[in-house]
């Protein structure tokens, strides 16, 4: 046995049955390994950034290790982005990652590669030996689900081809189960239990860390009748409450504004608080912030707190329950504000500014609320388009059915990881929202997603420029011509690259593209031209 069969071995005995990646010199032979003798599913991408973001959707939509490969040098250089991004949202994911020859360091496509990982994924587990590679193997998963986090496992090109020595093979065990809850310090419970005892107007925010918790959240409120909010990574946690104000942030909704502005203490719960949650200091500013986690460097790291409670979220609610008293607060949570939520519409008021041959983005997202099917996965790429969805679309966080690979602030995201999130979950389909300067910095990928054939419906919102520099360069008195391009025919390419497409202008367009595409059973894009003077002003 050659060391890349050795490893193939190890992959697969670690549950891995499908894989993202693109060809190169450096890993060709293992994905062939791994597709011919061992049945994974191969997931060619065009790209190494966006393999790496596909299996980064496959994991958040799964809960299960993502796994990627790529060949040495320019091949791990492309995935920077993809890796930091799933190291900032702390995804589990191994990138089988090939090197050059330790011994030939004049060949083309060598640079370091170690600083190069460390910087980006965090985690580099070398392949050492040819009688270790099983165990580096179980080492990069076992590291990649505890940290949680990214980790990249390097294979020199010529270790692949040594023969794997006689003996016995000891791969490195998985974790035999999860760690328990993190119990939080009674003693910061008990303050916290007093801070929500004495406060008037107390909100209770949830973030992607209390998910699992959401339950216990919810009867911490209903004690001590708080209001219920989310960050946008969770938007939906508690959709159905009669208090969920939804999500909390630069994309809150007017009566969210209007009440987190009242309130006199903010909890969160396993949310990173940043300065678009808080929006830049706007959205709550009278309010004390509690931060409850179980990492202490997340407490205050990106916004200032006044306590912390180092603790599992739901832990943590259910010991503040077990403490407080049942609190009525009928001024805070009335039957008025119930109402209210109750009614409440987003779409309620707008100002419609469509043209002959360019629709709002708003109108469009109306017909989306209206026709989409409830049950998907729901993907928000990164730019000033995103923020339309975000804003008057409701989404729901439970069963990983909502991604906003926000991370990094990186273009370009939509598409793959809506092909990842589709082959982790083919059960159910998947909408997107991308913009079209987004789409062009990875257009190859449209051909990835015709060959996969997946239920993705692509929604591309044009509007024939990068329109968040457009929205801040204007102001400034700076042409916004710089970030204003040619208008393009998107769904021509499409089709071009084997995918059924429809152009959108006006609201009956759009409702006879919906017509055409719905109910979706493979991949499709709609090519939604939108006013590009109808701006977000928060996103």
């Amino acid at each position: 046995m050659k060391v890349f069969e050795a490893i193939a071995d190890a992959v697969v005995a670690h549950g891995v049955d499908t894989v993202f990646g693109l060809l190169g010199d450096a890993n060709m032979f293992l994905v062939a390994d791994l597709v011919n003798r061992h049945g994974v599913r191969f997931v060619a991408a065009r790209n190494e950034n966006a393999a790496v973001m596909m299996a980064d959707g496959y994991a958040r939509v799964t809960g299960r290790c993502g796994v990627a490969t790529v060949t040495q040098g320019p091949g791990l250089a492309v995935a920077g982005a993809a890796l930091t991004i799933a190291r900032q949202a702390r995804t589990p994911l191994v990138l089988i990652a090939g090197d050059t020859p330790p011994g030939d360091p004049l060949h083309v496509q060598h640079f370091e590669q170690q600083p190069y990982v460390l910087a980006t994924a965090g985690t580099f587990v070398p392949v050492t030996g040819a009688g270790t590679a099983a165990r580096d193997v179980g080492l990069a998963f076992r590291a990649a689900r505890e940290l949680p986090g990214p980790v990249v496992l390097n294979v020199p090109i010529d270790l692949q081809e040594e023969p794997v020595p006689a003996g016995p093979i000891l791969p490195v065990p998985a974790v035999p189960r999860p760690p328990l809850p993190l119990v939080p310090d009674p003693a910061a419970v008990e303050a916290l239990a007093q801070r929500l005892r004495t406060a008037r107007r107390p909100v209770l925010l949830a973030g992607r860390g209390a998910e699992p918790a959401a339950a216990a959240i919810k009867d911490l409120a209903d004690r001590c009748d708080a209001l219920l909010a989310t960050t946008l990574m969770s938007a939906g946690l508690f959709a159905g409450h009669p208090y969920d104000l939804g999500v909390a942030g630069g994309l809150s909704r007017p009566l969210t504004r209007r009440m987190l502005a009242g309130a006199d203490l903010v909890v969160t719960f396993g949310a990173h608080l940043n300065r678009w949650t808080a929006d830049h200091g706007t959205l709550f500013p009278d309010a004390v912030l509690v931060s409850v986690d179980v990492d202490p460097a997340a407490i205050g790291r990106r916004w200032p707190v006044a306590g912390g409670v180092l603790g599992d979220a739901g832990e943590t609610a259910r010991a503040l329950s077990a403490l407080l008293p049942a609190l009525s607060r009928p001024q805070w949570r009335s039957r008025e504000l119930a109402a209210e939520l109750a009614g409440a519409d987003p779409f309620e008021g707008l100002d419609i500014r469509s043209t002959v041959d360019l629709i709002d983005p708003r109108a469009f997202i109306r017909i989306c609320a209206d026709r989409l099917p409830r049950e998907r996965t729901t993907v928000v790429g990164v730019g000033h388009f995103g923020g339309w969805p975000n804003l008057l679309l409701d989404s729901a966080a439970t069963d990983r059915s909502f991604v906003a690979p926000w991370e990094f602030g990186s273009i370009g995201v939509g598409l793959p990881f809506a092909v990842g999130a589709a082959v982790g979950r083919p059960d159910r389909p998947v909408v997107a929202f991308e913009g079209d300067g987004s789409l062009l910095t990875g257009l190859g990928e449209l051909d990835t997603l015709a060959r996969v054939g997946a239920p993705v419906l692509l929604l591309v919102l044009d509007d024939a420029a990068y329109g968040a520099e457009v929205r801040k360069l204007a102001p400034r008195g700076v042409d916004p011509q710089l970030a204003r391009f040619p208008g393009r025919d998107l769904a021509a390419v499409a089709r071009a690259l084997g995918l059924p497409a429809w152009t959108v202008t006006d609201e009956a367009g759009a409702r006879a593209a919906f017509d055409a595409v719905l109910p979706l059973t493979g991949p499709a894009l709609l090519h939604v031209k939108v006013h590009p003077d109808v701006v977000q002003e928060k996103f």
